[in-house]
């Protein structure tokens, strides 16, 4: 199952969102790509700061192509740590402050991990510079194992990073699929309707599998007793 993410990413582009469930290998599907690409670089890896380490520990697992990777850290844009990087991972509390360096050596793909951390768009400072840059590098790929938390709205966000033609216009997807109504005092996105209909309609840019459908797949299970000695 996760050869067949990458060749869903493959036959996407690279623009996609891969939304497997928790514990069944986004991460190494994401660095297969880059594994497959090696000509995509640099490649920018955009993920939570306590993150960082375990996305550097993780590619150099798994890639067996020769990576200079750079971990970005502080406010203040340094060029001096991309000039040579091939991956570049930062936090996304940081990426306004180092889009322009960022977009200046021209990423030929960002990865976006834990990618509801963008679910409100263009109302937040993260939100903004993953739109703004992913019109500007061919390839962009999200990752999340919780791509809609509450309600369809959340989704609409991440859509429109894929694919800002196809999913550009809110208001309308909010009324066909999140039950839009006016409430007197403004619009309520809070609902959902023809949730079908969107399952069908965002295969071309969405993957997601669940445990109990590649169990078989899985290693087996195995159980730790780890004993922990507590102080007061």
């Amino acid at each position: 199952f996760q050869r067949a993410g990458v060749q869903f990413l493959e036959l996407a582009n690279g623009r996609a969102l891969v939304a497997d469930e928790m514990g069944l290998g986004k991460t190494v599907q994401a660095l297969a790509y880059l594994q497959l690409h090696p000509e995509l670089r640099p490649a920018l890896l955009v993920v939570p700061a306590s993150l960082k380490i375990n996305w550097q520990r993780e590619a150099a697992r798994w890639l067996s192509t020769p990576e200079n990777i750079s971990i970005l850290s502080g406010k203040k844009c340094n060029p001096a740590q991309l000039e040579l990087a091939s991956l570049i991972i930062v936090n996304y509390d940081i990426l306004s402050d180092w889009q322009e360096c960022l977009l200046n050596i021209k990423p030929a793909v960002m990865i976006c991990d834990e990618a509801h951390y963008i679910k409100h768009g263009s109302k937040t400072l993260r939100g903004k510079a993953v739109i703004a840059m992913s019109k500007k590098i061919n390839r962009t790929i999200l990752l999340t194992g919780t791509p809609v938390t509450n309600r369809p709205a959340e989704l609409f966000p991440l859509l429109n990073i894929l694919d800002n033609k196809a999913w550009g216009n809110f208001m309308s997807f909010a009324e066909r699929y999140c039950d839009a109504k006016h409430n007197g005092f403004g619009w309520d996105f809070s609902g959902a309707s023809n949730l079908h209909e969107l399952n069908e309609k965002i295969k071309p840019w969405v993957v997601r599998r669940i445990k109990s459908q590649v169990l078989t797949e899985l290693p087996a299970k195995r159980r730790v007793t780890l004993p922990l000695e507590f102080d007061k």
